[in-house]
């Protein structure tokens, strides 16, 4: 499930990331994993957030596009979390990535900027969502319905005999006059 940073990252957009992370890593400064990129933010240190879109389970960073947005920082997403922890020097995965400084890579993080803001100003294309089918019974249906009803034997019911009252009160009321 990707995290919804508002906007699709095109494949050659995200190589340009991984080779910003790549250059960051040598010879800039880079916080890995969500906690460290979570204070990075909250600290305002950081200047571009680079999350994976294949983190699971995906709550993990969903609160990295919100601080981002309060905090006015730039974030964006990578398809696989190994490609990004990979670049970033780690022999695993990582969910999230901050350039708190992109060393050699100022110019690039300049062109990604633009990028980002770019894209971030496109609108956005929704997909349509279909519109629920109205289900019709076909008429042959109909037909075997009526046929089942006009099919069916009437029950006649019995008439209920009428009970007749007891007579008890009527004894009770002349053993207490006697």
């Amino acid at each position: 499930m990707a995290v919804n940073i508002g906007f699709e990252v095109p494949k050659d957009l995200a190589d340009m990331v991984y080779r910003l992370v790549e250059k960051a890593k040598t010879e800039g400064k880079l916080r890995k994993g969500s906690n460290e990129v979570t204070k990075s933010v909250e600290r305002n240190e950081a200047k571009l957030v680079v999350v994976a879109d294949d983190v699971s389970p995906a709550e993990l960073i969903m609160h990295l596009p919100v601080i981002c947005k309060e905090k006015e920082i730039l974030i964006i997403s990578v398809p696989a979390k190994e490609e990004l922890g990979a670049s970033a020097g780690l022999p695993v995965g990582t969910a999230a990535i901050a350039i708190a400084d992109a060393g050699a890579g100022g110019s690039l993080l300049t062109t990604i900027s633009k990028d980002i803001k770019a894209l971030q100003t496109k609108p956005v294309k929704e997909e349509p969502k279909p519109e629920p089918k109205k289900e019709e019974a076909p008429k042959e249906e109909k037909k075997e319905a009526v046929k089942t009803e006009e099919s069916k034997p009437e029950v006649k019911e019995e008439p209920k005999k009428e009970e007749k009252p007891i007579e008890k009160d009527s004894k009770e009321e002349e053993k207490k006059a006697e």
